[in-house]
């Protein structure tokens, strides 16, 4: 592992941290815009943009307990990658969430497994694309592979945001009764229905959320690997933290590629991480405060 910015906030150490970020700086799988390299540190640098309290929560991110294990050094082979992701979560306690900053969404399975070990869990997945390729580019670790990779370590599952995929892809959506939803479905009957839906077909109290940051439309959110129109809206996706982390056993932030805009996706990447862990220090017993045009 190699340190660079900390994570604002991140002050606390090791043994007492309460969430712990780990970047994951992968993107050699990349099948149109590589970069999610520069992912981790982009969202890091974005982080002391915001004020530490968040008051839809009555949460001050100086009062917890964050650490930031630093950069992962993952090279260029996925089956390394995987290998070193699974590694690091020995310098990860039980008791801690995990939250890992990438990188390109490849690195979601290998600590979707590590996460599964130590939890009974279902998975959520925010994302444009099915990514239920069995291999993609002479692999099966890559991120067009990832909802199958993932679906391989847990079967409960669901997605939202999907507006892409293969025809193969939506044929074995079918044949294996996937859970998903579209983008059009949550613009035509709102993220909440949608996200009730969706923790009902996981059917357990407790998840592990990932997100594709091409989820977003990229009207709002440009910089990504894989850009695909017609998306979510910011709101979309905070709302899903909201509702979410408080019962998240862990997070993914992947596929940002801080070179294609002029830094407001790693912005919006770095807010919605800081919500994230508002949230779930908040817990459940405490809703956010209203907000009318969310």
């Amino acid at each position: 592992m190699f340190q660079t910015s900390l994570f604002a906030d991140a002050s606390t150490s090791l043994a007492e941290a309460d969430f712990i970020l780990v970047g994951a700086p992968f993107d050699a799988t990349a099948s149109f815009r590589a970069g999610t390299r520069e992912g981790p540190d982009a969202i890091r640098q974005a982080s002391y943009n915001f004020e530490t309290y968040e008051d839809r929560y009555d949460v001050d991110l100086h009062d917890l307990k964050i650490f930031d294990l630093g950069n992962l050094v993952l090279g260029s082979d996925p089956a390394y990658a995987w290998e070193t992701i699974g590694e690091s979560f020995a310098f990860i306690p039980a008791e801690a969430t995990p939250i890992f900053l990438g990188g390109e969404h490849s690195i979601a399975p290998p600590v979707v497994a590590e996460v599964a070990r130590r939890h009974e869990l279902g998975v959520v997945v925010l994302d444009a694309h099915l990514d239920l390729r069995n291999e993609y580019g002479g692999t099966k670790m890559s991120h067009a592979c990832t909802s199958r990779r993932v679906l391989d370590i847990c079967d409960r599952y669901a997605s939202i945001g999907i507006r892409s995929g293969s025809r193969e892809e939506f044929l074995y959506a079918k044949k294996i009764g996937l859970h998903y939803h579209s983008s059009k479905e949550v613009a035509e009957r709102g993220i909440g229905p949608v996200l009730e839906d969706a923790l009902a077909e996981v059917g357990c109290d407790r998840i592990y959320l990932s997100i594709d940051f091409d989820c977003l439309d990229p009207a709002f959110a440009p910089a990504v690997g894989n850009p695909e129109p017609f998306g979510l809206a910011p709101r979309d996706v905070r709302r899903a933290i909201e509702v979410l982390a408080p019962i998240a056993a862990g997070l993914d932030v992947c596929e940002i590629a801080p070179q294609y805009d002029h830094g407001q996706t790693a912005i919006l990447g770095a807010r919605l991480v800081r919500e994230f862990i508002a949230a779930k220090a908040a817990g459940t017993d405490r809703l956010p405060k209203s907000d009318n045009r969310s």
